[in-house]
């Protein structure tokens, strides 16, 4: 960190504060104030003032007390910026979990974790089929989810069903695999580390001459896959792009880890965000996130920990976080470890607190 950070940070993480609807708040931007994120007058005699404003809703939010943010009061990750390396485990963070339990997977390919939050190793098991598709659930409410679900879908080669999620939002991410998504009449080509948004209301289906591995991430918690005869939806034309390919030379440096959003506003999605993240060979210091989480390990082997439990994680795992629950991955492996995320409500994956 440079001198001027160091002279100027007042708190390398943004603070959870509960916001009551209709009353007003002095931010703090002098970065000199003892009760961040608020003012406690410590500008007085300088040119600075807080920042005054008035919560519209009760709400649970993150705010800024690095004073980097470019959206004050709010947080927006820029404190992972002010450092050469993403927070990482402490010394003492490690030293506290070293009596943590490591839970293997049970026969069901599970390890259950602290708060709910659980590893999934996806196998055969539990599978349904209809047509050129077999698909099985990796999250749902009865798993523990409240914001959102994940199926895993195995495309042969051919045309599927036409399919759809009713009145939810609905992500893909082409994990294996080229071919087209044809959303309601629309085709549009996709390949590996793709991700497709489509709108409530549309029905979509596969075009393959490959094998395709697909993971479908429903938002709010959703029904089962429907499977339609033929397509009664119509395209959502205001939203014409919809599918969007990792690109590394375009991702978001976060000190020394990347991610790139691939589903978010710019393809017409405002409840639910999908990115690919790419993290080097660390231990991430203990977190917690505001939203829900799907987390897909694409490459590279690493363990998950959550407070007094932890389990090893390797290619083709499934992670589920609940909301606010204290979560840390760690990359073991030398080259790294590329992972996609999803998350519900939407946001951006570099705020945590």
């Amino acid at each position: 960190m440079t001198q001027n950070n160091l002279k100027y940070v007042a708190v390398n993480k943004p603070i959870l504060t509960s916001l009551e609807k209709g009353k007003k708040y002095a931010w703090c931007t002098c970065k000199h104030s003892k009760s961040q994120p608020f003012c406690d007058g410590s500008h007085k005699g300088t040119d600075m003032k807080p920042l005054v404003f008035m919560a519209d809703k009760d709400e649970d939010v993150l705010l800024c007390t690095c004073k980097a943010t470019a959206s004050g009061p709010y947080c927006d990750g820029a404190h992972n910026n002010l450092e050469d390396t993403y927070a990482e485990a402490s010394v003492e963070e490690v030293v506290s979990m070293e009596n943590s339990t490591q839970v293997n997977l049970d026969l069901n390919g599970k390890a259950l974790l602290d708060g709910g939050a659980y590893v999934l190793r996806p196998s055969s098991t539990n599978s349904q089929s209809a047509g050129t598709i077999s698909y099985q659930p990796m999250i749902s409410e009865e798993d523990g989810a409240t914001k959102l679900s994940l199926h895993k879908i195995d495309v042969l080669s051919g045309i599927s069903p036409w399919l759809q999620y009713e009145k939810v939002d609905t992500v893909l991410y082409i994990m294996d695999g080229k071919g087209q998504v044809e959303i309601a009449g629309k085709e549009f080509d996709v390949q590996q580390e793709a991700g497709i948004y489509i709108r409530p209301g549309e029905a979509f289906r596969f075009k393959t001459d490959t094998l395709m591995t697909v993971f479908a991430t429903v938002c709010p918690l959703g029904t089962d896959l429907t499977i339609l005869s033929e397509n009664v939806t119509n395209f959502q034309s205001e939203h014409a792009q919809r599918s969007v390919t990792f690109d590394r030379e375009t991702a978001t440096v976060m000190a020394n880890r990347l991610y790139q959003e691939l589903v978010d506003k710019k393809v017409g999605s405002k409840e639910v965000t999908q990115f690919i993240g790419e993290i080097p060979k660390s231990r991430a210091a203990m977190h917690r996130h505001l939203y829900e989480e799907a987390i897909i390990i694409l490459t590279g082997i690493g363990r998950m920990w959550t407070g007094t439990k932890w389990t090893e994680v390797e290619m083709g795992d499934v992670i589920f976080l609940p909301h606010r629950q204290g979560h840390s991955l760690e990359c073991t492996s030398d080259s790294g470890m590329r992972l996609m995320g999803v998350f519900y409500p939407s946001g951006s994956p570099a705020i945590n607190y």
